[in-house]
């Protein structure tokens, strides 16, 4: 079963990126990155993890409002593009452990620049 949802997982990750590519005309969303998919075992619910390129807050907040708009349309999308009993609902979520590391990292930079 993990199998079979792995798959449709990058399945779907790979059709929302073709999709917010070539079929959404959204200027809020800018270039961004599919990091991660997280579906529900019944596959009715799919999280949909993301990054933006751009480190503008404001750019990010409203390019997170452009994706929660454009869900439905995605939705459709996927229904038209994939053989699947259930289309999940598509919840849209910035994926914010890269910026968690990059402070990380930040913090170790600056111990090591303290130590020497």
């Amino acid at each position: 079963m993990i199998d079979r949802m792995e798959r449709v997982a990058g399945l779907i990750k790979r059709e929302i990126s073709i999709i917010l590519q070539d079929e959404v005309n959204d200027p809020d969303i800018g270039p961004l990155t599919i990091t991660k998919i997280d579906i529900t075992r019944d596959m009715r619910m799919a999280k949909v993890y993301y990054v933006f390129f751009d480190e503008d807050p404001v750019k990010r907040k409203n390019g997170s409002s452009a994706l929660k708009r454009a869900s439905k349309f995605v939705r459709g999308e996927i229904a038209k593009r994939l053989s699947m009993k259930y289309t999940p609902e598509i919840s849209f979520r910035e994926d914010v452990s890269k910026r968690k590391e990059d402070s990380i990292d930040d913090i170790f930079k600056k111990i090591e620049e303290e130590r020497t």
